[in-house]
């Protein structure tokens, strides 16, 4: 298994708006191949966004990548406070 979990400083005042671009791209991706998850979850004492995806191989992340990136267009540069921190993660042996 594949993981992903992508930690996005949102600015406050434009929370809403980024929340809302990162449904749009949890919608986008559905149904994909190797698709097992993909949430959208926030801090519950602030503006961080966080986006949590499990894959059944890296490969089938990467299959999606043309399909994320393709609203990449729709994010704006003011609601991010710094560059997101992506962590990706893969099953380890025994687990």
């Amino acid at each position: 298994m594949f993981q992903i979990i992508a930690v996005h400083h949102a600015v406050p005042e434009h929370r809403d708006a980024f929340l809302a671009f990162c449904h749009r791209v949890v919608d986008a991706v559905q149904g994909a191949p190797g698709l097992i998850e993909f949430s959208v979850f926030g801090a519950p004492d602030g503006p961080t966004i966080y986006g949590f995806s499990r894959w059944e191989t890296p490969e089938h992340f990467q299959a999606a990548m043309p399909t994320i990136m393709s609203l990449a267009p729709d994010r704006r540069p003011e609601w991010s406070a710094k560059e997101d921190d992506v962590l990706p993660m893969v099953a380890m042996p025994g687990s």
